[in-house]
């Protein structure tokens, strides 16, 4: 199973909501009742949902949701007046969308809740469809339910109440992650993209380079100052067109893989934020109400933690689209077109030479040596081993199954760029013959071909007294392996290797 996890942008979000805003967002009873307010919403609720309206300014009550199950309800009620608000006005902004249908299912691993614009409900535990496939703090996946589109996520149930929400909104996390994901899921595979653009790889080279990332921290500055300050954002954007082309020209080969990052990532985190905006302001909001809302979000946003491009892109592409909207500027079906949101806005602007922010110059440059350093420790051993010749190869194919896995990221290895290595991989394989586990182990993916078998590996050197052979058996107990596994022993890229058997 693919490994989901939460969308990268949010490493880059400082950090909790606060007591303040979570003591305004109270659980109010489940019943039949409604307020005046909400009268014209009770046909709407087919029979089997739970119909609770609350909302974020309510007035505190004593008690606030504490066990796991009145957590989860809490948070499924919050993510339904999210969606009820949300999904509609989404299905307005964005013509062809159709969230409005769609369905959330939100599990902690015992309950689950199904969440619509409509309403929400618990569901059944005998029903056919659990207990679903999800087994860490939001992971989640697409799939039908009851025939509709929808998607999963799973919430630690022992998490904080303060911990599942945005900072700076009332939002659930979850609904903002499923929303999302939906986007991506529904409505943009059939996206076309730009000639050039490179689909796919989110690896970033090792050792890292500080120059494009001080760029791309540059070119956030000049796109948030141009929407937060309107009034001198002439100024504003031709210093982000300023930093933009210099990106270009001196990273070619990295700015062709972002745009597909740009286009994909932006869209969807602006589509996410939009959805926030629609549940705050209860489906509609005015251009300034927008910009003051969001531009606290994106305040928060830390310029040294500008580390590898895939993870600017949910920032810079979703900034992009929020300017080209503030612009009044017809965008959307360009995007649909596999059109970059930044390239949009930037279009037909004269770059303004700017010094660069001498500041954040090093504060990137310290960032980067660090995570260089960091890196080292598991990607040097690696390397060593894969350079050198005489040390095995453990060849494990993509048809073995595998349960989900985690990682630190995702790196292309100077000399090894036709692969990418999945760093501190950590997850299961399981084969007639036992299990391998995997623990914080770094390995290379590629796609290759040998003499007795073409696949797509995941390939780690194997030194000796790694393992232990009896035949075709292998055993290992030590450096992040353990197990028993069959393989195959045959010849790669004139080196000794064993294929792990299924």
């Amino acid at each position: 199973m693919q490994m989901n996890t939460l969308a990268p942008y949010k490493r880059f979000v400082c950090g909790l909501t606060t007591a303040c805003l979570l003591f305004s967002m109270l659980p109010i009873s489940i019943g039949s009742a409604y307020t005046a307010a909400h009268a014209e919403s009770l046909a709407t609720f087919p029979t089997g949902i739970s119909a609770v309206i609350s909302s974020t300014l309510n007035k505190p009550t004593a008690k606030q949701p504490t066990t796991a199950a009145e957590l989860l309800k809490y948070e499924a009620q919050q993510a339904h007046q999210a969606a009820r608000c949300a999904w509609p006005a989404l299905d307005k902004l964005w013509p062809g969308l159709q969230f409005q249908s769609r369905i959330m299912l939100l599990t902690n691993g015992e309950q689950t809740y199904e969440i619509t614009t409509e309403g929400y409900k618990l569901v059944d535990p005998s029903h056919p469809g659990l207990p679903l496939d999800l087994y860490f703090d939001h992971q989640y996946e697409k799939l039908e339910w009851n025939g509709k589109q929808a998607s999963a996520i799973f919430v630690d149930k022992d998490k904080p109440l303060q911990e599942r929400f945005e900072p700076h909104t009332s939002t659930p996390s979850s609904f903002m992650t499923t929303t999302h994901e939906m986007f991506h899921f529904y409505d943009q595979p059939s996206w076309p993209l730009e000639d050039g653009t490179q689909y796919g790889s989110r690896s970033s080279i090792y050792p890292a380079e500080s120059k494009p990332r001080i760029q791309r921290a540059m070119l956030f500055q000049s796109l948030y100052k141009a929407y937060s300050e309107p009034q001198a954002s002439d100024k504003y954007l031709g210093h982000a067109a300023y930093w933009h082309e210099q990106y270009k020209q001196d990273n070619a080969t990295e700015y062709k893989s972002s745009i597909y990052f740009d286009i994909i990532e932006g869209t969807a985190t602006y589509v996410e934020k939009m959805a926030d905006v629609y549940g705050a302001f209860k489906r509609s909001a005015t251009t300034e109400q927008i910009r003051t809302y969001l531009s606290k979000q994106y305040a928060d946003v830390i310029k040294t933690e500008f580390v590898t491009f895939d993870s600017e892109s949910y920032i810079l592409g979703s900034l992009s689209a929020l300017l080209l909207d503030a612009m009044h500027k017809d965008w959307k079906h360009s995007a649909t077109k596999g059109h970059n949101p930044i390239e949009l806005l930037l279009n037909g602007i004269t770059p303004l030479p700017q010094p660069v922010d001498e500041q954040i110059k090093s504060d990137i440059e310290a960032t980067i040596g660090k995570l260089n350093a960091e890196r080292a420790i598991s990607l040097e051993p690696l390397k060593k081993g894969l350079d050198d010749k005489q040390i095995p190869l453990l060849l494990i194919p993509r048809e073995i199954k595998r349960g989900v896995f985690s990682t630190r990221g995702f790196i292309t290895l100077k000399g090894y760029e036709q692969g990418s290595v999945i760093m501190n991989m950590t997850t299961k394989f399981t084969t007639n013959t036992g299990d391998l586990e995997l623990t914080e182990r770094s390995m290379l993916r590629k796609y290759t071909t040998v003499e007795t078998q073409e696949g797509d590996y995941l390939i780690t050197p194997l030194p000796e007294g790694e393992y232990v052979r009896a035949g075709d058996t292998l055993t290992f107990k030590q450096n992040g392996l353990k197990g028993t596994v069959k393989v195959k022993a045959v010849k790669y890229d004139g080196r000794e290797a064993f294929i792990v058997l299924p």
